[in-house]
């Protein structure tokens, strides 16, 4: 609460209606109700709120996840719905052959949106609404982000009105009927055989992505682009393009295929984790992709792993073992591994790869440490990446738990306070680096 004070002392805008120091839990539900209540009075779109814990000390005790801290919550406010009509389904492709619907609506305004689109994820989403072609459908965002179909409206129905079905036979694949196939304990149904390059597309797609490869200006357009003209309908070929060819293409010139072949140059050099997680291997995410990253020194030595080998690692499952196994079974797969390779692509384990080693000495082993003020000789990530490098854990405030505070100039309240604590060992920047270096 004092930090946004002085964030608007400062000059930035905080908002000073749409906020309250509340005392207790039934204070905060009360006012989150009340604001619900007059969304519709703002300027702008608003879909919940944020409570958090008004207390630093207790922020340390309360933590973080990876991902968010602990100690702030979003409350959402109720969707917003909207009432219209299902025109027609079609079908989407996924990556391992996932076949998803997706509900034409006529278009309809939901929360300052317009929807005309909306999955249906399944056939069981279908068969659970009993939607019809032609339905009235209430539509809502949810959390004002995503459309969703929350029930068909039979009572509107038109006599004579079409039930929709999921198809038996691949949707996409227009030259042959290949069925489809579901596995027992999943809700999608899957083409097994693509033969059409439907999945081929959407493997590429997502292999050059920013949580896959990370190839930097290669987006889903432009890989649409070079599988139409035929340059890209494969993995391996990504690494093989013709940049002279790129060169001439409308809308690219020699800047754009320049950056273009830069980044894909990057991505060769990439950890094989980044590798692992591309290659679309059904329920390898990353923290999987890392984990066999840790064990091997080549991606081709899963080729002789066995399901065995693999359960035995922390973490992996029989399902995902049995998968990479299959994987790493296929001859055509091994053969685009190597086909990579010879491109350029790195298979061996890297230093971001390999596990990290446990600490057993150094000048900071299991101690907490914080700094403030400005740093002169490093910037504060440096500074405490060479603390955790030499055994710290990193704290983002003082309190009871912090062991050495290292100051920099003009060093404020975390200087004092930890002074007043009277158990932090306060010490200057030089002498936290004077200890590294052994002085």
């Amino acid at each position: 609460w004092e930090h946004l004070d002085v964030l608007r002392t400062l000059g930035f805008k905080v908002p000073s209606e749409g906020r309250k120091l509340c005392h207790h839990i039934d204070e905060v539900i009360a006012f989150v109700e009340q604001r619900e209540e007059l969304r519709e009075a703002y300027p702008y779109e608003i879909d919940g709120m944020v409570v958090k814990v008004d207390n630093l000390d207790s922020h340390q005790i309360i933590g973080s996840t990876s991902h968010h801290p602990r100690w702030a919550i979003a409350y959402k406010f109720k969707a917003k719905q909207a009432t219209t009509r299902l025109l027609n389904v079609e079908y989407q492709v996924g990556k391992i052959g996932s076949i998803t619907p997706v509900a034409k609506l006529e278009p309809v305004q939901v929360a300052g949106v317009t929807v005309s689109s909306v999955s249906l994820h399944n056939e069981d989403f279908i068969k659970e609404r009993d939607l019809h072609f032609g339905d009235h459908v209430l539509v809502e965002r949810a959390g004002d982000v995503i459309p969703y179909i929350v029930k068909a409206l039979p009572e509107l129905r038109e006599a004579g009105a079409k039930k929709i079905h999921f198809p038996a036979f691949c949707p996409i694949n227009q030259t042959e009927q290949v069925p489809l196939v579901r596995i027992e304990s999943e809700a999608a149904w899957r083409c097994p055989q693509c033969s059409c390059g439907a999945q081929d597309l959407q493997k590429i797609i997502f292999h050059v992505s920013k949580p896959a490869m990370n190839i930097d200006g290669f987006g889903k357009s432009i890989v649409e682009r070079f599988f139409n003209l035929g340059w890209l309908q494969s993995i391996p070929e990504v690494y093989q393009l013709d940049f002279e060819k790129i060169r001439t293409l409308e809308g690219f010139g020699q800047r754009s295929a320049d950056k273009l072949q830069a980044a894909i140059e990057v991505a060769k050099k990439n950890p094989i984790h980044r590798l692992l997680h591309s290659l679309t291997i059904h329920h390898l995410g990353q923290r999987g992709a890392r984990i066999l990253a840790e064990h091997i020194d080549h991606v081709l030595d899963l080729s002789r792993w066995t399901l065995e080998d693999l359960t035995n690692l922390k973490d992996i499952g029989p399902v995902l073992a049995a998968n990479v196994v299959a994987y790493f079974g296929e001859a055509q797969n091994l053969a685009d591994l190597r086909a990579m390779e010879e491109a350029g692509v790195n298979l061996r384990q890297t230093d971001e790869d390999a596990p990290r080693k446990h600490l057993t000495t150094g000048p900071f082993l299991d101690k907490t440490i914080l700094f403030t003020g400005s740093l002169s000789q490093m910037t504060r990530s440096e500074a405490k990446k060479l603390a955790e490098k030499h055994g710290a854990k990193v704290l983002s405030g003082v309190s009871a738990n912090l062991d050495i505070l290292v100051v920099g100039e003009k060093a404020g309240s975390k200087l004092t306070k930890a002074a007043e604590l009277g158990t932090v060992e306060i010490i200057e920047e030089q002498t936290f680096l004077d200890r590294i270096n052994g002085g």
